[in-house]
């Protein structure tokens, strides 16, 4: 998943779905992460893409998706190529002319329009149902039955079909989507074999059917057929003549002496058969197929919101990893009177300067996410940064300042240096020292840790300076 903005795709479901089987992180980090994406917290979706991008290291075996897909590109393919050599393979069946009757041009609208349409009629039931109901329409496809057909042959492809078993429903919306792509795709062969056809020979169309059809009735069937471009292309519907001089009946295989006289006008059923084609069976499908890829990428992202440890992540991405109360209470020593203005129990919900001395930045948040506190600025110091970089952290405070510290380490004299730049700060107004115990321990200090910072802050002998102790 390469971005968080990108549309999902099957490969990163699978992908997903196999790191979750192997890694969920835990509160803790699930936490941070959430914290440091913010302007997601209301795009569940994308968080959880984003997740799965910086945690794939997280799956040492090769993701299954590569040979599936590979698989299924290979199979897609050779249907891909299959059905547009059948498209066109079909369409020279359909317009082979041998001179002796002219081309019925209802058999080509039959597999041009009434097939097409059908199918997409097929397809729509297949998508309304399901279970059983919606297996029965797939079986009118022969893209089912080809499928079955590749499934029969080499074991290492029904292992690796098993093995990434999908859900049945996103399975069907597959499915759909592929036959209408393999569906574009014989209909495009059949309109170049068509074009081929009518380029390379001197075709003669007509038409001739059983039933008791006039010439006028069939006329204005054709009228509506062509609605759709009658006012762009007018040619490409047939004119009434046309259609009286192209009716013929096969008797004694002798054809009617009319339509031999006027063999040359035949032709120009041509340019309806083109639009038809266009129109019904590609332009159409090419509709259709976009509805479909919808319809897949909807459920796709459905079934990836479904996968089994995402109700867990959401869950730890939106709750703060420890309440604002303590598990257990501690006694803590007594504050003696001298000590008294040194020391508060209570603490802000807001400040304009967080620091925290020795904590990375992802710790802030998650304790400032832990006690429901907020910062206007917010700056790791301490360990690893050097003494100008603490330095100008110093000057940009302000106001108050809540300077977190891990409770079990004692005050250092880079601490004490950095505390007396900030007491020396004409912009400071106080320091507030909070001493954090470990997020193992919800943040709870020893009494006899707190008791050491308040010795060391004591004796700084500033006013400026108070040591929390909540």
């Amino acid at each position: 998943m390469s971005s968080n903005k990108k549309k999902l795709s099957l490969s990163s479901y699978l992908d997903f779905a196999q790191l979750l089987e192997s890694y969920q992180g835990n509160h803790e980090e699930n936490r941070i992460f959430a914290l440091k994406h913010k302007s997601l917290q209301n795009q569940p979706f994308s968080m959880l893409q984003l997740w799965a991008k910086e945690n794939r290291f997280h799956v040492t075996e090769p993701f299954k998706s590569q040979n599936y897909l590979t698989h299924l590109r290979s199979v897609t393919h050779f249907l891909a190529l299959l059905f547009l050599v059948m498209g066109f393979i079909a369409g020279l069946g359909l317009l082979s002319y041998s001179g002796e009757a002219p081309v019925n041009v209802i058999y080509y609208l039959f597999i041009a329009m009434v097939i097409p349409l059908l199918s997409m009629v097929l397809s729509l039931f297949s998508m309304l149902t399901r279970g059983e109901v919606a297996h029965f329409f797939t079986l009118f496809f022969p893209l089912h039955w080809f499928e079955k057909l590749v499934q029969l042959f080499p074991s290492k492809s029904k292992k690796l079909w098993r093995e990434t078993a999908l859900p049945l429903e996103l399975t069907k919306w597959m499915f759909i989507e592929r036959m209408q792509r393999l569906s574009l795709l014989f209909s495009i062969g059949l309109l170049i074999a068509l074009v081929f056809m009518v380029v390379v020979k001197d075709i003669a169309f007509g038409w001739s059917t059983t039933l008791n059809i006039t010439p006028d009735s069939f006329h204005v069937a054709l009228a509506w057929v062509g609605i759709v471009w009658q006012k762009f292309v007018p040619s490409a519907i047939p004119s009434l003549e046309l259609v009286e001089i192209s009716q013929y009946f096969r008797l004694g295989e002798k054809l009617d002496t009319q339509m031999i006289d006027n063999a040359h006008k035949l032709g120009a059923w041509w340019q309806f058969l083109a639009m038809t084609t266009l129109v019904y069976a590609i332009g159409l499908r090419l509709l259709f197929w976009l509805f479909t890829r919808y319809g897949y990428q909807k459920h796709l992202k459905k079934e990836f919101m479904l996968l089994e440890g995402v109700d867990a992540l959401l869950y730890e991405f939106q709750t703060p990893f420890v309440s604002t109360e303590a598990p257990k209470v501690e006694k803590h020593l007594e504050i003696v009177q001298e000590t008294n203005e040194q020391v508060s129990d209570k603490v802000r919900r807001a400040y304009n300067n967080i620091l925290g001395w020795n904590f990375s930045e992802d710790e802030i948040a998650l304790a400032n996410d832990s006690k429901e506190i907020k910062g206007s600025y917010v700056s790791a110091v301490g360990g690893s940064n050097t003494f100008s970089e603490d330095e100008e952290e110093a000057k940009k405070a302000s106001r108050t300042v809540l300077l977190y510290v891990k409770s079990w380490e004692p005050p250092t004299m880079d601490f004490v240096d950095f505390v007396e730049m900030l007491i020396e700060s004409k912009k400071v107004d106080s320091v507030q020292v909070y001493p954090l115990g470990t997020v193992g321990r919800y943040y709870e200090s020893d009494v006899k840790d707190i008791a050491v910072w308040k010795r060391k802050i004591q004796g700084l002998k500033s006013k400026k300076v108070w040591v929390i102790d909540a």
